[in-house]
């Protein structure tokens, strides 16, 4: 429903309540909700942010929409993110087309590698945040990458018609405005991403009695949520400059994983199809044999596939870890050494946190440190 207001000045408040749909109703009235860490709720959070950075956030930064906020701005940094690796992966494949026969063949390869470099880069990016933020979830009782589901509400669009030509008798002088209600927005958010304005509306009191309890600050408390909040600030600092830190190291990883072992091996066998078995159909077969056999390479190849990737993977992982046949010195010892300095710094950053909560706990517990009859810290 797009009501017409004419005149200077509309009631927007006035225009909601005339409203007669009562699934609008209910929609409008959605308020922001605190969502299960899951990996489901994660990805599909992921997902959104990125959809919407590609199709549509970026066209309402141009047009210069007053309903265009920060957190749109920040979803549209993985924007040139994704199109460089695309464009780093594609120069080689969209130029192998002007080589011959053999140098179109090892420019697919080399497009091939850095495309399985990039996939492991970003998996390992991904998944290496676990590491950190499942064992401080569990020992703190504060997740950082919790997410929730906010809801916005825009600006209403405002549509001003030319009033209608002077010959028309019937029509009147004054412009037409019309108020175009726009649906909720969607933000998929994490509830401690800020440091200094952390969601804590959005929690349950037990929130913080588990917190409370966690890192010693005891059972029952007057105020959880005001003793809780120092604490919750150290977590999300520490854990979150631990977790970026460590993310890169294990990407590095996983992009030396991509260039060690032999690949192409696995290129020309599965990728290739060239190496491949397959089972082979008589020209006068009927169409049910036929789909039969197509369906029956699928699986077989599927199968073999599979096999030759476990294979690669396994010796490429064995290059990494002893360095490649040969190597001496730092080239055989540097996989070794980036890993021991990714897992160092996971378990330092898990335990920095920790322990600094704990700390921290004690401290908050200390009588000399805070005087309960006074709402000041004794110096």
């Amino acid at each position: 429903m797009i009501p017409k207001v004419t005149g200077d000045t509309v009631n927007y408040a006035a225009v909601r309540k005339e409203r007669n749909n009562p699934a609008q109703q209910k929609k409008e009235n959605e308020e922001p909700k605190v969502l299960s860490s899951s990996i489901k709720n994660r990805s599909k959070a992921g997902f959104h942010r990125t959809t919407n950075a590609f199709t549509e956030y970026w066209v309402k930064g141009l047009k210069g929409d007053i309903n265009s906020n920060f957190y749109e701005f920040l979803a549209m940094g993985r924007v040139p993110y994704i199109l460089g690796s695309a464009t780093f992966i594609g120069v080689f494949n969209a130029a192998s087309q002007f080589f011959d026969s053999r140098g179109m063949q090892q420019s697919k390869k080399i497009g091939l590698k850095l495309a399985t470099g990039v996939i492991f880069y970003a998996l390992a990016k991904t998944l290496s945040k676990d590491l950190i933020t499942r064992p401080v979830s569990w020992a703190t009782g504060i997740d950082i990458e919790q997410p929730y589901l906010n809801v916005v509400y825009p600006f209403p669009k405002v549509i001003t018609r030319q009033p209608p030509k002077p010959n028309d008798k019937n029509g009147s002088k004054a412009p037409v405005r019309i108020i175009q209600d726009l649906d909720p927005q969607y933000q998929y958010q994490k509830l401690w991403e800020s440091g200094e304005f952390p969601r804590i509306d959005l929690v349950k009191p037990e929130f913080f009695d588990k917190v409370a309890k966690k890192n010693g600050l005891g059972e029952n408390l007057n105020s959880a949520e005001s003793e809780v909040k120092p604490i919750l600030k150290n977590v999300i600092s520490t854990a979150t400059t631990a977790s970026r830190i460590s993310s890169f190291l294990w990407a590095a990883c996983g992009v030396a994983l991509a260039a060690c072992g032999n690949w192409d091996s696995y290129y020309d066998t599965y990728l290739s199809g060239t190496k491949l078995g397959k089972k082979v159909v008589k020209k006068d077969a009927t169409f049910k044999e036929k789909m039969g056999a197509k369906l029956s390479n699928i699986w077989q190849h599927t199968v073999e596939g599979t096999k030759a990737l476990k294979d690669t993977f396994k010796t490429s992982a064995k290059e990494f870890y002893f360095g490649a046949p040969g190597s001496k010195g730092f080239k055989k010892h540097a996989g070794k050494a980036l890993l021991f300095t990714a897992a160092g710094s996971t378990i330092f950053g898990v335990a920095n946190t920790i322990i600094r909560a704990r700390n921290m706990g004690k401290n908050l517990c200390d009588t000399k440190v805070i005087d309960d009859s006074k709402d000041s810290m004794v110096m």
